[in-house]
């Protein structure tokens, strides 16, 4: 009996891995990617907000990414506005010009939100060196703010326009979508066909699209391979990051529109449970905002799991109709419960008052589908928790 048991923890073990790796093969909409000819780009569709990705093709592949600066760059400026310490108006020393820079008669001092709109939309050598001395950013400290973000299979050469930087499609998407959370307002620069500097010079946005109904484009950047848009819908803000794509402009953008038509027709980002007191996995529990997530069309608010840990409730979709990333929507919420702090994550990880009766087959059973609602790194702390104290204990105590 004593062997039977310790095999059945061995098998849970072995169980347990393939749980975590299928979390890579879940829900991808490959109607998503479906406009884009050439099959060789690669992609990101994400939703700002929940960070959830929709779709993806060739997302750890590295690549060059020659205005990887320019992103770098865009942080420190966008970070800065969104700390005070900086504003719009504020200024930096030009400390040397190029032609694009003399093109819009830039001299001496460029504001912040001329900057920022240059940024997005030309590679300018002068303009990324005036930033960086200004904030005294050199290449090792660049270099040290990726390795902060973990963008792995990211190269920076050189603060410079480079083709020798390198990057992947999923790494520029997430470090957008810092960009934009660092300043929402970028978008407001970014989102007119023409733009006009302080010196009363005006271009052209790169970033063109006709007019719809369903959502509104607000730039970002358009640079021939590489480019990242992004548009909104409601509450609904999508972002279609694309590396190495070769198609004319014209194509890649008819393919955009139709992408953008697709995905605003299908996907929204809607309330999941408002805020309130519940009763959820035998506990009862109040949260002060409302909770929101990113939702399929076709799939239906029931489909949502509700669990609760360390403090916090998270929705975890069904995998048939969740994002890619396997991501999650959380919210801190406050337990009204005076039971122990064991007796609660029994009740919220098994949510099954008949488990103490059960077999441990059917245990086990419950604790490998219960687990696989759960990202890898918790998930691991909990089932060796349970494996412990319903299938190990009964060995300890007879010995």
């Amino acid at each position: 009996m004593k062997l039977k048991k310790i095999s059945i923890v061995v098998m849970l073990l072995t169980l347990l891995v393939p749980s975590y790796v299928k979390a890579e093969t879940t829900f991808l909409d490959n109607n998503a990617i479906s406009n884009f000819g050439d099959t060789n780009s690669h992609i990101v569709i994400s939703e700002l907000n929940t960070g959830k990705i929709i779709a993806k093709r060739g997302e750890n592949e590295k690549t060059s990414v020659s205005k990887l600066a320019n992103y770098l760059a865009l942080f420190l400026l966008t970070d800065g506005l969104k700390n005070n310490k900086i504003n719009l108006n504020s200024t930096i020393n030009i400390t040397e010009s190029d032609s694009i820079l003399s093109k819009y008669k830039l001299s001496n001092k460029i504001s912040i939100k001329d900057a920022l709109f240059l940024l997005e939309n030309v590679e300018s050598n002068a303009l990324l060196n005036s930033i960086f001395k200004e904030y005294n950013f050199n290449l090792n400290d660049a270099q040290n703010l990726i390795s902060d973000m973990s963008l792995t299979d990211t190269t920076l050469s050189s603060l410079t326009v480079s083709d020798d930087n390198k990057s992947t499609v999923k790494n520029i998407s997430y470090l957008t979508g810092l960009i934009l959370k660092n300043y929402p307002g970028l978008t407001e620069i970014t989102k007119n066909p023409k733009y006009t500097f302080a010196s009363g010079e005006s271009a052209d946005n790169s970033v063109n699209f006709a007019e719809s109904d369903k959502f509104r484009v607000l730039g970002l950047d358009y640079s021939g391979k590489n480019s990242v848009t992004f548009a909104y819908s409601g509450n609904t803000k999508l972002l279609i990051t694309t590396l190495n794509q070769t198609d004319s402009k014209d194509k890649f953008f008819a393919g955009l529109q139709k992408t953008y038509d697709y995905l605003f027709t299908n996907y929204s980002y809607k309330l999941a449970l408002k805020a309130g007191s519940y009763k959820i996995n035998n506990e009862n529990i109040t949260f002060e905002n409302d909770i929101y997530d990113l939702f399929y069309e076709k799939h239906s608010i029931k489909d949502v799991t509700y669990l609760l840990m360390n403090k916090r409730i998270l929705l975890f979709q069904k995998y048939e109709t969740v994002s890619a990333n396997d991501g999650t929507v959380y919210s801190d919420f406050s337990s009204n419960n005076d039971s122990g702090k064991f007796t609660k994550v029994k009740s919220n990880f098994i949510n099954d008052v008949n488990f103490s009766k059960k077999s441990n087959l059917e245990k086990t059973t419950i604790i490998i589908n219960r687990t696989k609602y759960f990202a890898a790194g918790i998930l691991t702390v909990y089932s060796l928790v349970f494996m412990a104290l319903y299938i190990i204990k009964p060995i300890v105590r007879k010995d």
